[in-house]
C-alpha cells in the first residue's frame, strides 16, 4: 500500500554526513526518521546595532506555531542552498537582499537530522519588512544580548540549533 502524502509535503534531497546527495526523501518522512539527513537553510538578519530580526511563526504552521524564530526553511530536491535561502528570505520577509554564506552545521534530535547551510544579512537600521501573514504573525528587532530575557516573556527559547546559528554569526562576523 502506498503511503499517503501530507498536504504541502515536498520532496527534498537526501544527503549523507558529508552533505553529498544520495537520493530524495519526502519532508514528512525526513521529519520522523533521523537516519534521513536533509538540508535546511537559516538566514540570520542583523543590523549594525547588534539586533537580530526575529519572526513569530504563524499559528497555522505545522511545526512550532506561534514561536519566535529566524528565517529558515527546507532546500527542495535539486535546489541549490543559496537559492533556497534567498527564496525563504523573499517568501517570509519580502526582501531580495544579498546574502552571505557562513558555513554549515549538523543538527540532530530524536525525530530528524539536518545539515543547515547558514547565511546572514547585515542591514542598515531597521529596514521595513513586508512579511507573509500566512507564514508569519509578527516581526521584531531585539538586541542579541537580551534574547534570554525576551525568551522568558515569549514563546521562544534560545537553545539548540537557533542558538548555535546566531552565536556563530555574531562570533564570526563580529556584529
Amino acid at each position: 500500500m502506498k503511503a499517503k502524502r501530507i498536504k504541502n509535503d515536498e520532496l527534498l534531497d537526501l544527503v549523507n554526513e558529508k552533505d553529498e546527495v544520495i537520493g530524495t526523501v519526502w519532508k514528512s518522512d525526513a521529519h520522523k526518521d533521523p537516519s534521513k539527513i536533509h538540508r535546511e537553510v537559516a538566514v540570520a538578519v542583523f543590523n549594525k546595532q547588534g539586533e537580530v530580526l526575529l519572526q513569530k511563526r504563524s499559528l497555522k504552521k505545522e511545526h512550532h506555531p506561534g514561536r519566535w524564530a529566524i528565517t529558515a526553511g527546507h532546500v527542495g530536491a535539486g535546489e541549490e542552498p543559496e537559492h533556497a535561502a534567498k527564496r525563504e528570505l523573499f517568501e517570509e520577509l519580502g526582501w531580495k537582499n544579498e546574502i552571505k554564506f557562513l558555513g554549515k552545521i549538523f543538527a540532530q534530535d530524536n525525530k530528524e537530522s539536518r545539515i543547515f547551510w547558514i547565511y546572514y544579512v547585515l542591514v542598515n537600521g531597521e529596514s521595513s519588512v513586508n512579511f507573509d501573514k500566512e507564514e508569519i504573525e509578527d516581526v521584531g528587532w531585539i538586541n542579541f544580548r537580551k534574547i534570554a530575557e525576551f525568551s522568558k516573556e515569549n514563546e521562544y527559547v534560545l537553545k539548540g540549533t537557533t542558538h548555535r546559528i546566531l552565536t556563530r554569526v555574531l562570533t564570526e562576523v563580529g556584529i
